[in-house]
């Protein structure tokens, strides 16, 4: 359920299209690739919906991380914005 909700939470689609990863469609119709950037702010991930891209904060541990990134994708599925 989690990795259901991390692409929902970047590309504003709970299910990998039939054809793969590399079929992703961003806002325009057109094929856009899942991308990751690394940021220098250390809080919250942010996504891009419309690009299929995360913005995800370099953090000093993984669990650190892992809380972070679970905090978010939680929290927007359930309509609380932390902006």
């Amino acid at each position: 359920e989690l990795k259901a909700r991390l692409l929902q939470f970047v590309t504003a689609t709970s299910g990998v299209p039939s054809r793969g990863f590399g079929y992703l469609q961003g806002n325009d119709g057109n094929t856009m690739n899942f991308t990751i950037m690394g940021t220098t702010d250390k809080g919250f991930p942010r996504s891009h919906t419309c690009f299929n891209r995360i913005d995800l904060p370099l953090y000093d541990s993984k669990d650190d991380m892992e809380e972070k990134l679970k905090i978010a994708i939680t929290m927007v599925s359930t309509g609380f914005d932390l902006e």
